[in-house]
């Protein structure tokens, strides 16, 4: 498996963009782009990727939560690719809805949906077992004090990704983490478990 860091417009507010691709490009590796970011600007770096003859550049888009700098490109890059859109809840472009626990095809492994509420009710992470690998977008994994007010939903978040072999982590805006990524969590879980934690604030009244 290959993850690509897309270059963010330095124009305008957005996120950062991976493309996850099979490593040889194969007829069933599925193209699959986490974030597009917040306008089209990633588009003619695609392009000029070797994705795979015959193949869509991008096959799917997998949202981690619906905020317009992580999903605001989404209609320019189905536009231009044609490219089926997940998210956890219904929103402009996402033409199906992802669940806690499922796995989809990404590249040429298999990905895990993980719900992990407290940056917004909606908000998951991708997880690779295979490839010990973390696509987090803007779920907080770098605590560095006791300080904070978290949610028991965060809380649990935590505790499930912690329970999870991780080497490298993707976030959405910070610089990747290439190594050690599980010790990364479990210290912000211990953080965490000893700062103020409040009820669950998550309402997902817009989910079907």
């Amino acid at each position: 498996m290959r993850v690509i860091e897309l270059t963010k417009n330095p124009a305008s507010y957005s996120c950062r963009s991976y493309l996850i691709l099979g490593d040889w490009n194969q007829l069933g590796d599925v193209n699959t782009l986490v974030d597009p970011g917040s306008d089209g600007y990633i588009i003619d770096q695609i392009t000029s990727i070797s994705t795979g003859f015959g193949k869509l550049a991008v096959e799917q888009i997998i949202l981690t939560h619906n905020h317009f700098d992580h999903s605001a490109g989404v209609a320019a890059l189905k536009d231009r690719f044609g490219a089926m859109v997940y998210g956890f809840c219904p929103g402009p472009g996402v033409d199906e809805l992802l669940y806690d626990g499922q796995f989809l095809k990404v590249g040429d492994g298999y990905g895990e949906v993980v719900h992990t509420p407290g940056h917004s009710s909606d908000s998951i992470c991708l997880y690779i077992p295979k490839e010990q690998i973390l696509f987090c977008g803007d779920t907080q994994l770098r605590v560095l004090t006791t300080e904070g007010i978290y949610t028991a939903e965060y809380l649990a978040a935590l505790e499930k990704l912690a329970d999870r072999r991780i080497e490298r982590i993707y976030p959405g805006h910070d610089e990747p983490v290439l190594r050690k990524g599980s010790q990364l969590i479990r210290r912000s879980l211990e953080l965490v478990r000893c700062s103020t934690i409040i009820a669950a604030g998550g309402d997902y009244s817009e989910r079907p």
